[in-house]
């Protein structure tokens, strides 16, 4: 075959692809020719073999291993975040030494809500949220949270003030949960050593375990302090699989600055709070993916 006719093919095969021969300006006996022509080519011609190339056997994937050798779930996937094998967290979210053994009321408000709004809701609500109006209708709620001295040996709790070396405070999570959703405390377990907590709402709902797998703290300055905690949360699926427990993934970042009430001359903590949802396969959270997005103003004011 000729290189005339050759280009005369590719050009009608084009044409056919954008839209028609009938936009390429060759004769039509030229066309004829060309289309008689297609079939005599070794092998056949078509538009899929000019503008597609042959895909190549894939490789066989190689198994995961661990550090150690031994075959694991996952270890890493991309941005992911491994829920269900965890780092040691050793710390807490540290507050100023002089809030320790001081109780507090607190003042909360969503302010706004982007992306997902169920599984934002849901997040909420998990995480401690009390009427879902004040989700909805951003409605503020009140509850009390106490503050207790971090226990010795805990890492990175002392710190230094004025020459002096002070131990931090911390917050009394089991009080506080059961403050914000109204069940007793003691119905509230703590687990300090792998930063878990678990409760039960009501007869209604199954058993919550909130376990924190991912800590980043600042610790308190004149400027203020904050903290970045990824939370995994397990808990019933809901509706018609509602005896089935799933993880779920929120992270929690705070962010609060210290001062006082005008108008009382008490102690304020004033705080700005994002959580956000994020999507879990295989027991491994898209950080960088989020879901959803709630932000909420807080304001800690000392009794």
């Amino acid at each position: 075959m000729t290189e005339n006719r050759m280009m005369i093919i590719v050009s009608l095969l084009i044409c056919s692809y954008y839209g028609g021969v009938d936009a390429l300006s060759v004769s039509s006996r030229a066309r004829r020719e060309a289309l008689r022509s297609i079939s005599a080519i070794g092998g056949g011609i078509t538009s899929s073999s000019i503008f597609l190339p042959k895909a190549s056997q894939a490789a066989t994937p190689l198994p995961l291993q661990s550090s150690s050798g031994d075959p694991v779930r996952i270890e890493e996937l991309g941005s992911g975040l491994d829920l269900l094998s965890p780092k040691p967290i050793t710390s807490e979210v540290y507050y100023a030494s002089s809030m320790t053994d001081t109780k507090w009321r607190v003042q909360r408000v969503v302010t706004s809500v982007e992306g997902n709004l169920e599984q934002s809701a849901l997040a909420w609500k998990l995480l401690g949220g009390s009427d879902e109006k004040a989700f909805t209708s951003k409605l503020t709620e009140v509850y009390e949270a106490d503050f207790i001295a971090a226990p010795e040996g805990m890492k990175d709790a002392a710190y230094t003030f004025e020459g002096k070396t002070l131990q931090s405070a911390i917050l009394d999570r089991s009080l506080e949960l059961s403050s914000r959703i109204g069940i007793d405390k003691g119905s509230i377990q703590l687990d300090t050593q792998n930063n878990s907590i678990e409760y039960i709402r009501n007869n209604n709902e199954g058993l919550v375990n909130l376990t924190v797998v991912s800590r980043k703290i600042e610790p308190p300055t004149e400027s203020g302090f904050g903290s970045d905690e990824v939370y995994r949360i397990l808990s019933s699926a809901g509706g018609i699989f509602a005896g089935t427990n799933v993880y779920r993934c929120a992270r929690v970042r705070r962010r609060f600055r210290r001062g006082f009430d005008e108008s009382t001359g008490k102690r304020i903590l004033d705080g700005i709070e994002i959580v956000t949802t994020h999507r879990v396969m295989d027991g491994v959270a898209g950080i960088e993916m989020p879901t959803s997005t709630c932000k909420t103003r807080l304001r800690y004011t000392q009794l």
